[in-house]
């Protein structure tokens, strides 16, 4: 016969939510990885690979398994469009620090002030772009999802 014991839902909440900061710590770790092997020891990809495979699996796991679910990625309606776009601006800024200190420690005898900033204007640009392109199409398809779980719930209530 099997014991079951009822357990308290703040222990498991809690449990829950030390599970929930171990994986983004263990994320952001992956991530520290994957940078420090491709920019500080030039390593080859085939070096980094599994790392670079588990923090995307795992990344696009975390976004594909939230819209599914349907938790809301964004919040309120009215700061989603802004999240999105201080999102796509952060991620232009960091793409293009990581890219640009890169550039400059492998080819600083060939860029001259111009050169070098025409390059960083253009990172920048083409980083906030992609970004923009894919944060916008996790933005659809939450709200997708967000509206489709609102008709569910109100056709319930209405047959109530």
């Amino acid at each position: 016969m099997k014991k079951n014991l009822i357990q308290d839902e703040r222990i498991t909440a809690q449990r829950h939510k030390i599970q929930s900061d171990a994986c983004g710590i263990l994320l952001i770790v992956l991530l520290m990885s994957i940078l420090v092997q491709e920019y500080v020891f030039d390593a080859p990809f085939s070096q980094y690979a599994a790392e670079f495979a588990c923090f995307f699996g795992a990344s696009m796991y975390i976004v594909i398994r939230n819209i599914v679910s349907g938790n809301d990625l964004y919040g309120t309606k009215n700061s989603g469009k802004k999240l999105l776009v201080v999102n796509s601006l952060v991620t232009g800024i960091t793409v293009t620090v990581i890219v640009g200190i890169s550039n400059y420690i492998r080819y600083s005898e060939k860029f001259t002030g111009s050169l070098l900033f025409a390059a960083l204007a253009i990172t920048f640009a083409c980083g906030t772009f992609t970004a923009f392109l894919g944060l916008s199409l996790v933005h659809i398809l939450n709200k997708k999802r967000q509206k489709k779980i609102s008709e569910k719930l109100d056709k319930e209530e209405d047959e109530i």
